[in-house]
């Protein structure tokens, strides 16, 4: 695999494991709260990250933006979000997500890693748009520490 890869893996796997610290130190009452009728829940943003997570693989594999616009795209998101209520089922969704994930990013030939994507969103060299799931999941695991700020919950859950 080649180097920035297997960087990008690494910075998945750790952004991952931060989101899932964040749902760990969410307590079971407040799983499903949120702060505002239009903000999503702690197991909605996990469930919205496994969703975004095989969206971007798709895009980074050269499938077509599948919505008019990215209202669209959340709309179709929060549907899908709907469906989870657990923490359970909102991990377990991240899991098999990543799993993908992971064995897509594993597979990138050397030709694959040193290519530029070009889609409606611009051009971008591949060794930087796989950094792109990372990035999605750090942001919202800063919501969800951000949340617990909200209820109270001072503690940094970094470790």
């Amino acid at each position: 695999m080649e180097p920035s890869i297997e960087a990008a893996k690494a910075e998945f796997l750790r952004a991952k494991g931060r989101l899932e610290r964040a749902l760990a130190n969410t307590p079971d009452d407040r799983i499903n709260w949120s702060p505002s009728p239009s903000s999503r829940t702690p197991i909605h943003q996990v469930v919205h990250c496994g969703l975004s997570t095989t969206g971007i693989q798709e895009w980074l594999m050269g499938k077509p933006f599948p919505f008019a616009d990215m209202a669209a795209m959340d709309l179709a998101s929060r549907e899908k979000e709907r469906g989870h209520t657990t923490r359970e089922s909102a991990v377990a969704l991240l899991e098999s997500t990543s799993a993908e994930y992971v064995r897509w990013l594993e597979s990138l030939s050397t030709e694959q890693a040193n290519s530029t994507i070009e889609s409606d969103f611009g051009s971008f060299p591949m060794a930087v748009a796989v950094t792109f799931v990372a990035d999605d999941i750090r942001g919202h695991a800063a919501q969800l520490d951000y949340m617990q700020t909200i209820y109270g919950d001072m503690d940094w859950h970094i470790g």
